[in-house]
């Protein structure tokens, strides 16, 4: 049995398990973040339950700590390095029983899930709107730019609730307007399962929009489609990546005066498809791709109406 370091326990999970490199780097932010408050001499097998629960303190958002991690934040570390320890201990690389991370996590706070007013959109495509009309009559780049690339962006996120790592993998191949679908490929999806989503009418222009610009410019059918550097007269990139993307919903933010980002957006849409009358609970898995139908369960809110309608039937029937 070998007694290896984390940095040797890591290469081996990354080999053995083929993990793509956003998923490596799930595990390295915890495992550094670890090293760092241990120390980076410390093997995988010194480190005692002690020294995580003092850790854990050390982070954790508490009344001595107003300034910590979130439980959830925790969670999230401890869960990352209990599978580094389980994977390290089944493959004998670690030379322990039982992990130190066994049983660490916090019950969190369950707070409601963010999403946008009906205001934020408005805003949001006002801005957006006048950015497109400043460049038309200008002809030169506005705030925002090019504007009318970040409107389709938007309403994509808007009509799909698609997650920004499966936008990013979009190319013109996944398009099809004839047929008014589009397949969002399995490499950008969290559950790693291709899906074909269905271009509404109200998406449908600002998809040609994108396509006819991109078959201008001469992409090819395995092209990134949503790259803003191929229209852009201030980016200069091979590919567009999160940060451009996070770049611009914080400009955009600014100036709608409160925050907007597309998971913001996912959360909307599967919050309005659970609560419109015609709710199909199938149908919203679906579209937003959750493999485990409890996901898609915590969108199920009750109407403040009907419950307040319901608690006023007590009073009525008392009066």
């Amino acid at each position: 049995m070998r007694n290896c370091t984390f940095d040797e326990v890591l290469q081996e999970m990354f080999i053995e398990r083929w993990l793509a490199p956003k998923s490596q780097s799930s595990y390295l932010g915890p495992v550094s973040y670890f090293q760092r408050y241990i120390g980076d001499h410390v093997l995988p097998s010194e480190v005692k339950r002690a020294d995580v629960m003092a850790w854990r303190a050390a982070i954790v958002q508490s009344g001595r700590n107003p300034s910590g991690i979130a439980e959830t934040s925790w969670n999230n570390y401890a869960r990352h390095l209990k599978s580094v320890y389980r994977f390290g201990i089944s493959h004998e690389l670690i030379p322990l029983n039982k992990s130190p991370f066994e049983g660490v996590f916090l019950r969190e706070k369950k707070k409601g899930r963010k999403t946008l007013k009906d205001t934020d959109i408005v805003f949001a495509r006002e801005t957006l709107e006048l950015c497109r009309r400043y460049e038309v009559v200008k002809g030169e780049p506005a705030p925002i730019h090019p504007a009318w690339f970040w409107q389709v962006v938007l309403e994509t996120f808007y009509h799909t609730g698609i997650r920004l790592n499966q936008l990013l993998s979009i190319k013109p191949v996944d398009v099809h307007l004839k047929k008014r679908r589009l397949t969002a490929s399995a490499e950008g999806a969290k559950n790693r399962i291709e899906a074909t989503l269905p271009i509404t009418d109200a998406l449908y222009p600002h998809l040609s929009t994108l396509m006819t610009a991109a078959h201008a410019m001469g992409f090819r059918r395995s092209d990134q489609l949503f790259n803003v550097n191929r229209f852009s007269e201030r980016h200069s990139r091979d590919t567009m990546d999160i940060w451009q993307v996070e770049g611009f919903f914080r400009r955009l933010s600014k100036f709608c005066g409160s925050r907007v980002t597309p998971h913001r957006f996912r959360h909307s849409l599967a919050t309005d498809l659970m609560r419109s009358p015609e709710r199909d609970l199938y149908l919203t898995q679906q579209i937003c791709g959750h493999t485990d139908i409890r996901s898609t369960l915590e969108y199920v809110a009750p109407d403040l109406n009907a419950l307040r309608r319901y608690l006023e039937q007590r009073h009525a029937t008392r009066a």
